[in-house]
């Protein structure tokens, strides 16, 4: 007798996207190491501001061309405001990781963590 793992599904849709997003983001917004960072997201409001970062991965993992943001330029906003630390950058990645691994599976799941760590990885040292 096989004991067969219950699967997640692939992350294959926008819509998959966004409920990763929005999942990420209720923890990222109430942790007590990122919480300042994600304040500006409690002003402009999370339903806007994750059509844009929905835009972002999109283009990231399915290659759409949607997003027309200044991802560099944001973060280096945050930095200078709230200081993106090598904790709070691997707090994030953490958070990403433990969002991608709770709801999917397959390729396009391993792609959005090893993007993540590329771009927390780009990031630090573009604000170094």
């Amino acid at each position: 007798m096989t004991c067969s793992r219950p699967t997640r599904p692939e992350l294959a849709s926008r819509s998959d996207l966004d409920l990763l997003l929005r999942r990420f983001y209720e923890r990222a917004m109430v942790d007590p190491l990122l919480e300042p960072t994600f304040e500006v997201v409690a002003i402009v409001g999370l339903d806007e501001h994750l059509v844009t970062v929905g835009d972002f991965w999109e283009q990231i993992l399915f290659r759409t061309t949607r997003y027309e943001g200044a991802f560099v330029p944001v973060h280096r906003a945050l930095h200078g405001r709230y200081g993106l630390t090598p904790d709070r950058f691997a707090r994030w990645l953490r958070l990403w990781t433990d969002s991608v691994d709770e709801l999917f599976e397959g390729t396009d799941a391993e792609r959005a963590k090893t993007k993540a760590g590329a771009m927390v990885a780009a990031l630090q040292r573009s604000l170094a």
